[in-house]
C-alpha cells in the first residue's frame, strides 16, 4: 500500500500526496515527476519523489490515533526492490512500473 487520499478543497493532487505522504509517514517530499496515472477506484496518481525531512514512521495522521478501526494495524515499512513483485501491492502496475525504473540498481 502506498501513502494516499483525498485531495482536499483547493488542492492539486501534488499538495494532496506530499501532505498525505506527510501525514501518513513522517516525511516531508519533494515531488519530481509524475509516475503514473491510474484508473483503479477513482483516478490516482503516484508521483516519484526525494525525502527532504522528516522521520520515517513517525506519522501523525489518523492512521496512528484511531484505535479499534476495522481497517487493520497500520505499520509503514520499506521494502526492498527485489521484493517487490512478491507483495500484494494495489494497483500491480504501479508495482511493476517501481520494479521497472529501479530492479537493476
Amino acid at each position: 500500500m502506498f501513502p494516499g487520499g483525498g485531495i482536499e478543497e483547493g488542492e492539486t493532487s501534488e499538495e494532496a500526496t506530499v501532505r498525505e505522504v506527510y501525514e501518513e509517514l513522517g516525511i516531508h517530499i519533494q515531488i519530481t515527476r509524475l509516475a503514473k496515472k491510474v484508473s483503479y477506484n477513482g483516478t490516482q496518481y503516484f508521483y516519484e519523489a526525494i525525502i527532504v525531512g522528516g522521520t520515517f514512521g513517525n506519522g501523525k495522521g489518523e492512521e496512528y490515533i484511531q484505535n479499534g478501526r476495522d481497517r487493520g494495524e497500520y505499520i509503514p515499512i520499506w521494502v526492498p526492490i527485489k521484493d517487490v513483485l512478491n507483495i500484494n501491492i494495489k494497483p500491480l502496475e504501479v508495482g511493476e512500473y517501481v520494479y521497472r525504473l529501479y530492479g537493476n540498481m
